[in-house]
Formats: structure tokens, C-alpha cells, sequence
């Protein structure tokens, strides 16, 4: 098989090879890149941090968290047990039965001779 040869005759072509073949093609790239490098730089770690981030995501989703329960307590039995008669069982029983509802608030009497005009109040 052979190898085909291409015989390139435009001269703007030409003109191109010559100038991606020296370099000369990429000084305004190189010069675009040097005055937004800060620019690119900013992008490139937002960039990482928005993949950081999906990861961070994508991992958390797939781990759910651990459901704590307390553990059974059964039911609840009453405990049977000596009574002790004690000396200050009587305060005790005070102190059970005070009520603690508010008494009713004393209605003032209606003084209708009262004047608010006069000094002698």
C-alpha cells in the first residue's frame, strides 16, 4: 500500500504550517492566557471545588445515618414494699394536699362620689 503524498499549494495554508511549525501561531495565545491567568486560576479551583462538592454529595446520599432506638424497657410493674411510718409523714401529707388554685380577686366597692376634678382625693 502506498502512502498518498499531499502537495499543499495554497499559500495562506502554507503560511499557517510555517507559523504553527515556529510557534509564532501560539504568542497570542500565550499572550491571552498571561493577562486572564488569575481569571483562569479563579475558575479552575471553583471548578474543583463544584466537582468536590458533587462527590461530597453524591457520597452522603448514598450513606444514610445510623437510627439509634432506645432500648425496650418492658412494661412497667408496680413495686410492692413495707410502708414505713415516719414521724414526718404528717407534713408530707400537707404539703400533698395544698391546693394551689388562686383564690378569687376581692371585687372593689364602687365609690360612685368620687370626683376626678377635685383635689381632695
Amino acid at each position: 500500500m502506498s502512502n498518498p503524498k499531499f502537495k499543499i499549494t495554497n499559500p495562506e495554508a502554507i503560511k499557517l504550517l510555517n507559523d504553527i511549525k515556529s510557534g509564532a501561531f501560539l504568542v497570542p495565545v500565550k499572550d491571552w492566557i498571561t493577562r486572564f491567568k488569575w481569571f483562569l486560576v479563579s475558575g479552575l479551583v471553583l471548578a474543583v471545588l463544584l466537582i468536590a462538592l458533587a462527590i461530597g454529595n453524591a457520597i452522603s446520599r448514598r450513606n444514610k445515618p445510623p437510627v439509634f432506638l432506645p432500648p425496650d424497657l418492658g412494661t412497667p410493674v408496680s413495686t410492692t414494699g413495707n410502708a414505713v411510718k415516719s414521724d414526718y409523714e404528717w407534713i408530707r401529707q400537707n404539703i400533698q394536699d395544698l391546693s394551689t388554685d388562686l383564690p378569687d380577686p376581692v371585687i372593689p366597692p364602687f365609690d360612685n362620689s368620687i370626683d376626678l376634678e377635685s383635689d381632695n382625693i
